[in-house]
């Protein structure tokens, strides 16, 4: 039976290989951590006889080192659009309690029944301190996407 050599990175390739991923554009410090514990998985658990073939056979095996920047904006992406998500759901219940409030309190004011005040009141208070910021906080941030998209 022929036991399986395994190649025992050093503490210099493995800094060389953190800095090829600094070079490729990989500047994200979680991403760049899991891509270059990746890498030195793929190079200690392979077959391989000399530390540059690996590491080459190893960059194919990520796409190469143009993958690395496309890898790095699709995390980027999917991690920014989790948190818009969150916010839009956010404000969308917001925006359904705050309506909510205010139809509650108008059919209570026309009816003349008690508490249509307080109800009218809370759902000022919901759209002067949350949805009103909100919204401009938004539409500044859909501005300066505008700006910055034009020049």
């Amino acid at each position: 039976m022929i036991k399986k050599q395994y190649m025992i990175l050093t503490d210099e390739q493995i800094d060389y290989i953190a800095t090829n991923l600094q070079f490729y554009g990989v500047s994200q410090g979680e991403l760049k951590d899991d891509l270059l514990d990746h890498i030195c998985t793929y190079i200690e658990t392979g077959q391989f006889n000399d530390f540059e073939t690996a590491y080459k056979a190893a960059l194919q095996q990520f796409g190469g080192h143009h993958a690395f920047s496309s890898i790095q904006r699709e995390t980027f992406m999917e991690v920014h659009l989790k948190n818009y998500l969150k916010r839009k759901k956010v404000t969308y219940i917001a925006v359904f309690v705050t309506v909510l409030l205010f139809i509650s309190g108008a059919v209570f004011k026309i009816f003349h029944w008690p508490g249509a005040m307080i109800l009218l009141f809370f759902s000022f208070i919901s759209l002067a301190l949350f949805l009103l910021p909100v919204y401009l906080v938004q539409r500044y941030k859909n501005a300066e996407r505008k700006f910055t998209s034009n020049h």
